[in-house]
């Protein structure tokens, strides 16, 4: 009964890591968290594991008490199926293998060959199998005793993890001037120019984007500051083009600036939403990835924004919310892309919301997709937790930030601020993993530019660095820039420099 105890144990335990990894060990020293870590959610985590623990006891007990050959093979085949649940986490996580390398390796002939006389093995000789994968992981059982013991120990206070306790108390919104400028700009995360405009394939229908840039300023050799999220943001909200970055802790970075030897705190560097609210403009943010409002609080008067799934997996804000989203962790990538459309609603709404309010002179949309995974069936118009191939999962979701689009066009029409707000679209980086679809990598994102009122678009094809939009914002805020034949002249007598960005050659 010891041994079993030992083996049901060890099983919960690896079978719940995805739960317990990202919540237990701070190496990035939660920067990319929101939700802290706190006794509910470590109370839930204990309750799941022992609870999972005991109901393999129990069966395990039954087993020994029952004699039915069926019985067994079915139990024995379901002890071999929960292996799987901590091999694609350490496929995942600790050999960072895809989804897709994963399916294109299982294709293969000579694998579906192995794994068909794998599995008439283990069907075949299911007692002798399930031995040997007990005894490997009641090896391990010595791993389940030190979580508890973790958890237990951070419980009772006396270790700790590195994290943010709460989101900083946001300052209060000024009275908003009758003839002040407002901003609306929204950054789609990993939208490609090549690909959602000018080689887009005959399948993709993107009419709101379409629309947009039939009447809005349109720079087609627009680049990024940077090839990844981590850089590209910083450099957009702080108007410097950073080289390199590092966690300080659970609220800042530390950034190496790309034109000079100088290093910087991302918090400290003046930014977009500073110099806004000493021209009294109101604030805003929605984003997701970084967490802004710890970083960038007392600058902005709201903030919304969410961690990037995997990173906080089987984190709730109470008991009962920890149970069910630390159980969740079982299905792996069927759970994180569960909680992916979860984000992309919740970014839509909060985003709905903002754009409505006549409050906020400056708002900043950072929405996550076209990014991947693939969650979005357009010819449905639902969210998916099934997987796809990635380059259908880009396309569909690029047809899905283009019905966001057309929601945020949709209410800001009916709120009356469509014409009294100008609109900037662009991207932080194009999709990484555009070679997968046509062998090619185009390095150039979106920029479109809406004034209020107006409805002729103009094309600029002089090449530029998106990192000069913070320095458009406050152009625009301070009035010195009135529609958008003053912003064309004025992209072009302050010429970026070359672009610096370089291919990450790194999946997205």
């Amino acid at each position: 009964m010891l041994q079993d105890g030992l083996v049901a144990l060890s099983l919960a335990n690896l079978c719940l890591m995805g739960a317990w990894f990202p919540m237990l060990y701070d190496a990035d020293l939660s920067y990319f968290n929101k939700l802290p870590v706190l006794r509910p959610a470590l109370l839930a985590l204990a309750t799941n594991i022992l609870g999972f623990a005991l109901l393999a006891w129990l069966i395990m007990l039954a087993l020994r008490r029952f004699e039915s050959r069926v019985l067994h093979l079915a139990c024995h085949l379901m002890f071999m199926a929960l292996l799987l649940v901590p091999i694609d986490f350490c496929r995942r996580t600790v050999f960072h293998i895809t989804d897709y390398q994963l399916i294109s390796f299982l294709k293969q002939p000579l694998v579906i060959l192995s794994a068909v006389l794998v599995l008439a093995w283990v069907g075949w000789k299911h007692r002798q199998a399930a031995r040997l994968a007990a005894v490997a992981i009641g090896i391990l059982s010595p791993l389940a005793i030190f979580i508890l013991a973790r958890i237990a120990l951070l419980c009772l206070g006396v270790q700790h993890l590195a994290q943010a306790t709460q989101e900083p108390v946001l300052p209060p919104l000024d009275p908003v001037r009758e003839s002040q400028p407002r901003i609306a700009w929204i950054i789609f995360d990993e939208t490609d120019q090549r690909l959602t405009f000018e080689q887009r394939p005959a399948r993709l229908q993107l009419p709101e984007f379409d629309r947009l840039q039939g009447e809005a300023l349109c720079a087609t050799n627009a680049y990024p500051p940077a090839d990844s999220t981590l850089l590209s943001m910083p450099a957009l909200i702080s108007g410097r083009c950073v080289s390199a970055a590092s966690i300080k802790n659970a609220s800042d970075l530390n950034l190496a600036l790309a034109d000079g030897d100088e290093t910087a705190l991302w918090s400290q560097l003046p930014s977009v939403f500073s110099s806004a609210r000493q021209l009294k403009v109101n604030t805003a943010l929605v984003g997701w990835a970084h967490p802004y409002a710890r970083v960038l609080g007392p600058s902005l008067n709201y903030c919304a924004w969410h961690a990037i799934p995997g990173f906080e997996p089987g984190r709730g804000s109470t008991f009962g919310a920890s149970l069910k989203r630390e159980l969740g962790c079982l299905a792996g990538t069927l759970h994180l892309r569960q909680l992916y459309g979860e984000v992309c609603r919740a970014s839509l709404n909060e985003s709905l919301a903002l754009v409505t309010n006549s409050m906020y002179g400056l708002m900043l949309l950072h929405l996550p997709p076209p990014h991947s995974p693939g969650i979005y069936r357009p010819e449905k118009d639902q969210y998916t937790i099934y997987g796809m191939p990635k380059v259908t999962g880009y396309f569909n979701n690029l047809m899905l930030a283009d019905h966001f689009l057309g929601k945020l066009r949709e209410v800001m029409e009916k709120s009356g601020q469509w014409d009294k707000t100008w609109l900037i679209l662009s991207a932080d980086h194009s999709w990484r993993d555009s070679r997968m679809y046509d062998g090619q990598r185009d390095l150039r994102v979106p920029f479109l530019l809406k004034a209020p009122g107006q409805s002729k678009g103009i094309k600029l094809s002089s090449q530029m660095n998106t990192v000069l939009t913070q320095d458009l914002i406050l152009a625009i805020l301070r009035g010195e820039i009135i529609d958008q034949q003053n912003a064309a002249a004025w992209l072009d007598t302050h010429p970026s420099a070359q672009p610096t960005v370089t291919d990450t050659k790194r999946p997205g």
